[in-house]
């Protein structure tokens, strides 16, 4: 990762400048450079430079200030940290408010503007025990299946387990009950004070065989669902035509009464894509105790990974205006690629990962599943191959995370 970003960097940053409290801008120009793609970098470079100048990055938009002393780069999609100040003695040094990335200093006498390498700690170790992302976390998908999609032993399972409880998080996303996960992830998720939200998956087969999943969980409980904060029924059924939103209303209504007849007295729900869910509010609303979407900023093609965060707060803000009663809301499903082709301006990537994880921590950690603890290399890559790529527990430290 490190020689990714350093060779853009010093391809960007190298050149002639004028030393001189004159050329405050350009030394600052050149500074953010190192935070750019190239295509992004050369438009700055070409671009005039007054006292005041916003530039569009994969950050989002950013802002260079010149006042009489002081040189300010603002980064306007983040809210936090939001200014940094270089002050004009020698050398000048900008804190850059971007997660986990370096001091980058510029030097007035040399033709060199360079970026501190030995500061920089860019999610590349599935090792690191620092986190590289912080703050208000709720719950991370886990799927039982090593990369050829085998079954993975109770011993990996409760590794596992133990790794995201160590990382901060209080609730683990299941999708089905099959690999004998649910008795795994249950078993190990006690140990560690975890809750689970349970998922019932409908496949290609339909919704007949999707029943026996919720004798899993009534078999599994025995009638103790003090750690089942929902159940999900279904994970984007509808947009993948495994079933109708008629036909998944009345598994929902059936699913409910079983489990309520077994004790189960919790919400439970569905998650599909925002637009799938609006077209269906019809058939779904009068069935669902609360209501929740699998929120990708991703898959918006003019939504940079800074832009995450935003993306993912105003879509709940959405999310709540579609059913009556004011039903709570939950991002059931949200991450960011960190390999695979761009989608527009939604390019993944390592940083790219690292940056629109933080954002939607920071906008919505407590009412968001980040999706996954890790790489899933059994699934089909997909149209824009990251199907694979959303694993992302290793950038919130503290304990192994697979890759």
């Amino acid at each position: 990762m490190k020689g990714g970003l350093y060779a853009v960097a010093t391809a960007v940053l190298l050149g002639t400048a004028a030393a001189g409290p004159t050329n405050e801008h350009s030394y600052a120009r050149k500074a953010f450079q190192a935070l750019m793609r190239v295509d992004e970098a050369a438009a700055v470079e070409n671009a005039t430079c007054g006292p005041t100048t916003t530039y569009s990055t994969s950050y989002g938009e950013a802002t260079l200030i010149q006042p009489p002393s002081l040189q300010t780069v603002a980064l306007n999609s983040f809210t936090t940290s939001s200014a940094l100040v270089a002050s004009t003695s020698t050398p000048r040094s900008l804190s850059l408010p971007l997660p986990s990335f370096s001091i980058v200093t510029a030097h007035p006498s040399s033709s060199l503007v360079s970026v501190v390498a030995s500061s920089v700690s860019l999610a590349s170790s599935s090792g690191s025990s620092a986190p590289l992302v912080t703050g208000s976390k709720w719950c991370i998908t886990y799927s039982p299946y090593t990369s050829t999609g085998a079954c993975m032993t109770s011993s990996v399972i409760a590794s596992d387990v133990a790794s995201i409880a160590a990382k901060g998080f209080s609730s683990i996303r299941l999708y089905s009950t099959d690999c004998d996960g649910l008795s795994a992830v249950t078993s190990a998720a006690v140990a560690h004070g975890l809750k689970l939200v349970l998922g019932i998956y409908i496949s290609d087969a339909g919704i007949a065989d999707a029943q026996d999943q919720v004798s899993d969980i009534i078999n599994q409980f025995e009638g103790d669902y003090s750690m089942v904060e929902m159940v999900v029924v279904g994970n984007e059924a509808i947009f993948n035509s495994f079933c109708s939103g008629a036909e998944l209303a009345a598994f929902i209504l059936s699913v409910k009464a079983t489990l309520q007849t077994a004790g189960y007295t919790g919400p439970v729900t569905t998650t599909e894509p925002m637009s799938t869910l609006q077209a269906n509010t019809a058939e779904l609303c009068d069935v669902l105790d609360v209501v929740g979407a699998n929120i990708h900023a991703f898959f918006n093609s003019d939504i940079t990974a800074a832009q995450a965060g935003a993306f993912v707060s105003s879509s709940m803000e959405e999310l709540a205006t579609y059913c009556p009663g004011d039903k709570e809301v939950w991002n059931l499903e949200t991450g960011w690629p960190g390999a695979g082709d761009a989608n527009g301006r939604a390019v993944p990537g390592q940083r790219e990962q690292q940056v629109a994880i933080a954002a939607i921590v920071a906008a919505a950690g407590g009412k968001s599943v980040i999706s996954s603890f890790t790489n899933e290399l059994w699934k089909a890559e997909g149209d824009l191959g990251v199907e694979q790529s959303w694993g992302c527990g290793h950038l919130f430290g503290q304990g192994s995370a697979r890759t």
